[in-house]
């Protein structure tokens, strides 16, 4: 067998000679120190020699015992640091006490030995630093090249986790450039070695310089006004940003940089989220029976998972999805199992079904989300948009005074307010009828609920731009100059519910939702946050107008008068009273089309009964028409 082999000589049995080197170079400096000059008439040769081969003899002892020369120095922890320190002085002690068995000329002072320790320790010590930091100095200049350049944004506690977590199991791939911090008492310190930056003085300056490629939010205390600050002042570099979620996420055994969440779409709203106290709601809610429409959807599915948490007697949640409305059910079943529901799978344009529900259960509370929203789809069938916006509305509304609820809420749309679209139309003619039978004296009070766009709902533009980027793009906005009023589905919840018990009937409650958001910004906030350059590594294709799309929405009509409210984020708009005889007059209009199945005829209906309605053709001619009546046996009589 070859010694010197390189195959046969592994890396830890350089470290264990290498130590006994160190050992022994300790014990003899220890002496040189003591006796300031070695006199062999006065301590002789072969005592030195004696008493280094047990002193080495015991540290190589202690070095296989406790494996101290089978741990990589580069990771050498201060646990580690620790273990040594007491290894040695486990070493000196053991050689002090083997003095005892000597003859008196073979033996060495005990102040030795002590020296020796505190030589050896920064010896061993030492080295293990300077080997450490050659090779962190050595990989990262091989590997600067391929390393990612990494901000921190926290330098608390979180901050200083991740910070660790990444020099343990990602420090080839990423290279900590500095926390960045708007506490101005840590900024300029070094936590780890690791400066601490100002996360807005100098953030535009340190990505720029140090070709920053991504950014890790562990700061929990952020607000998300400055939160959203902060995303509009970093996306625009096409950065990679990550969000701590949770401090266990650092602590898992299985801890993957890349399943760290990703910045949501909601932090871009540029504003607080809007919180409304519930306390007033659930104590109206008590023992109430309680009926939801649409209450598989996103809004109705909300609405009914906030209900959970109220003592409502009885929630019964309609829908016409069958698959949606199981999925409700396992969903409640498995979170609420005390709680009392029913699941009602129906058509609510059937009026004899819909009385029925109300025969049987008599609602206190009815909260109506269900709806046809889709604007181009409606603007092909507008028969379906008026038997499900309007004609439903009406048959729940006359059930909910008939069974004497107590409070009707009904979700409308920011579209209905001057629409251009046949969905918003019939959302404002749904309006209309609630808000006439509102005039009428009978113990429901009825209101009005006005949403702006609502953040990943079904059929918004965030559910359609995550699978566009997903399948590699390109992502479609119709207009650059396109804006829309946001808000999430918790918020939209929270307006709903707080209108139910705050309403005295016939109001329209909307919330102050801030500043408009572009959706091309939108969508390319989006592709950032997926960790892609818009335009370069995913298109962005402008396709026009869709039929009955508004370049920008508004949430009050003209005649509509705000008052304030409790709260600074809810307005009410109190219209002129409508008569019952104008919700008739829409039915009656309206109901002169069944049969009839042209769009154009629908439109001019519509337009005859809401004159601010404006038809957008956008950039689709196509008409559908289906086994449709000649023109000249439509009679309809203004």
């Amino acid at each position: 067998m070859k010694i010197l082999d390189k195959k046969s000589i592994r890396p830890s049995q350089f470290v264990l000679i290498g130590d006994q080197v160190l050992v022994m170079l300790g014990l003899l400096s220890a002496l040189l120190a003591n006796y300031r000059l070695l006199s062999i008439n006065v301590f002789p040769v072969h005592t030195i020699v004696y008493r280094l081969f047990i002193h080495v003899s015991l540290a190589v002892f202690a070095w296989v015992t406790f494996g101290v020369y089978k741990k990589v120095i580069r990771y050498f922890s201060s646990k580690d640091y620790l273990n040594l320190i007491f290894i040695l002085f486990l070493v000196h002690t053991a050689s002090v006490a083997s003095g005892l068995f000597f003859p008196p000329k073979h033996q060495l002072k005990p102040e030795v030995f002590l020296i020796s320790f505190f030589i050896t320790s920064c010896y061993i010590i030492g080295t293990r630093f300077i080997i450490s930091y050659l090779y962190f100095y050595y990989n990262r200049s091989k590997k600067s090249g391929s390393q990612k350049n990494l901000l921190i944004y926290g330098a608390g506690e979180l901050g200083v986790f991740v910070k660790k977590s990444i020099y343990n199991q990602y420090s080839d791939e990423y290279k900590i450039v500095a926390f960045i911090d708007d506490d101005t008492k840590k900024v300029g310190r070094f936590i780890g070695g690791v400066k601490v930056m100002s996360a807005s003085a100098d953030l535009k300056t340190i990505i720029e310089k140090n070709y920053i490629t991504d950014i890790i939010i562990a700061n929990k205390s952020v607000s998300a006004a400055r939160k959203a600050k902060f995303l509009e002042t970093t996306l625009p570099y096409n950065l990679k940003i990550r969000e701590i979620s949770s401090i266990q996420t650092l602590f898992s055994s299985s801890f993957n940089l890349d399943k760290l969440a990703s910045i949501d779409i909601n932090d871009l709203m540029n504003r607080e989220p809007i919180q409304l106290y519930d306390e007033h709601v659930a104590e109206s809610l008590k023992g109430k029976t309680v009926m939801v429409t649409g209450a598989a959807g996103s809004i109705g599915s909300e609405i009914v998972r906030k209900l959970s948490e109220h003592d409502a007697t009885l929630i019964i949640c309609v829908d016409f999805s069958e698959s949606a409305l199981y999925d409700l059910e396992q969903e409640l079943k498995r979170k609420h199992p005390n709680l009392d529901y029913r699941f009602i799978l129906t058509d609510i344009r059937n009026e004899v079904l819909v009385e029925n529900i109300f025969q049987e259960y008599r609602p206190n509370f009815i909260y109506h989300a269900a709806a046809y929203k889709h604007v181009p789809m409606m603007e092909m069938f507008p028969w379906e948009a008026v038997r499900t916006n309007v004609y439903a509305t009406w048959s729940i509304v006359k059930q909910a005074i008939r069974f004497n609820a107590e409070k009707f809420v009904f979700i409308s749309s920011d579209k209905a307010v001057n629409p251009t679209s046949v969905m918003g139309a019939t959302k404002r003619l749904a309006e209309i009828i609630v808000q006439a039978y509102s005039s009428v004296k009978s113990s429901t009070s009825f209101v009005v609920t006005r949403f702006g766009n609502v953040l990943g709902s079904n059929g918004s533009v965030v559910p359609l731009f995550k699978k566009q980027i997903q399948a590699g793009g390109p992502v479609t906005v119709t207009h650059p100059e396109m804006i829309r009023y946001f808000m999430t589905i918790a918020e939209a919840c929270q307006l709903v519910l707080e209108a139910s018990v705050m309403a005295d009937g016939g109001e329209v409650f909307v919330f102050d939702m801030g500043e408009p958001v572009k959706i091309v910004d939108l969508a390319r906030n989006m592709i950032r946050l997926a960790g892609y350059t818009p335009d370069v590594d995913i298109k962005v294709e402008f396709i026009g107008q869709r039929p009955g799309e508004k370049l920008y929405e508004e949430v009050f009509l003209k005649n509509e008068k705000m008052k304030e409210t409790h709260h600074e984020k809810i307005m009410i708009s109190k219209e002129n009273i409508i008569h019952i005889s104008e919700a008739h007059n829409v039915i009656e209009k309206l109901k002169a089309l069944e049969g009839l199945y042209e769009p154009d005829m629908y439109r001019m209906v519509i337009k005859d009964l809401i004159p601010e309605y404006q038809s957008v053709e956008g950039n689709v001619t196509k008409v559908v028409k289906i086994n449709s009546n000649k023109i000249n046996q439509y009679k309809y009589q203004n």
